[in-house]
């Protein structure tokens, strides 16, 4: 079985952005999107995996990591609860940023799915056998605003390309960064309300693009949570890691305060 890598070259991944942001940025999918997540895949180098052997030994490899349910994240009847490590922190992230800014538990309704096991409906170049996407249940009312309002603001800035399906109901997100340490920014979430604006449709009034994120000093030993600030933009901006941030800091999950002093060495 073709060895899954997990790192591409930061030339690739120049190559890889600029086209993202210029495909869908709609969620409703098109012959461009399947085709920029499928040539994504091939670009990372990824394996698409055949049979569920295949799905389980790469995850025994440690290739792809089980998706655990967590008090902002649920699954619900998913067969291959296994994805790769940056759509697994990917996922975890979204998930305290949507439990945080909606009040519910983000479902996860598929991981990885075996070439052999694809539904009917299912795209010749889907990327579930990769590994590199995950579906989350569909939901209403303003969870449904803010899931299609942050999964917008992400595929605008290159991070994911989202599709929202109908036959069932969800949305299919590909990360399209696999590097190690990925610069995800989940903006229109942690900005306050009054500097942003969602219609009812879910579209971004206010782009999320026009966040303005704090500035810190790589040289820093402590930093000052503010407002539009998640561990992963903090982490990027001081020259470090989530992980790292969260053992010195006792954090028992990704979730901040406005006002909380990180330690950063």
């Amino acid at each position: 079985m073709q060895c899954l890598k997990t790192t591409i070259k930061l030339a690739s991944l120049a190559l890889i952005l600029p086209l993202a942001s210029a495909v869908s940025q709609s969620l409703r999918g098109s012959r461009s999107s399947v085709d920029l997540m499928y040539t994504t895949a091939h670009s990372h180098d990824l394996a698409f995996l055949k049979t569920r052997e295949d799905i389980y030994a790469a995850t025994t490899s440690g290739a792809l990591e089980l998706i655990s349910i967590t008090e902002d994240l649920t699954l619900d009847k998913v067969t291959f609860p296994f994805v790769l490590p940056n759509t697994h922190r990917f996922a975890d992230s979204l998930a305290a940023e949507y439990h945080a800014g909606c009040g519910e538990r983000l479902e996860v309704t598929s991981g990885a799915r075996p070439i052999d096991e694809q539904p009917r409906n299912a795209s010749p170049e889907s990327v579930h056998p990769t590994g590199m996407a995950v579906d989350f249940h569909k939901p209403g009312g303003k969870c449904l605003t803010w899931l299609r309002t942050n999964l917008l603001a992400l595929e605008k800035r290159g991070v994911i390309e989202a599709t929202e399906e109908k036959h069932p109901p969800h949305f299919h997100v590909a990360v399209l960064s696999q590097l190690r340490e990925p610069p995800i920014k989940l903006l229109a979430a942690s900005t306050p309300a009054s500097t942003r604006t969602a219609t009812a449709s879910g579209k971004v009034a206010t782009a999320a693009g026009d966040v303005s994120l704090p500035q810190g000093s790589t040289k820093a030993l402590t930093y000052t949570v503010r407002a539009g600030d998640n561990l992963w933009t903090i982490a990027e901006r001081h020259s470090t890691t989530t992980q790292e941030l969260q053992t010195l800091n006792n954090l028992r999950s990704t979730r901040l305060k406005v006002g909380q002093e990180l330690k950063l060495r």
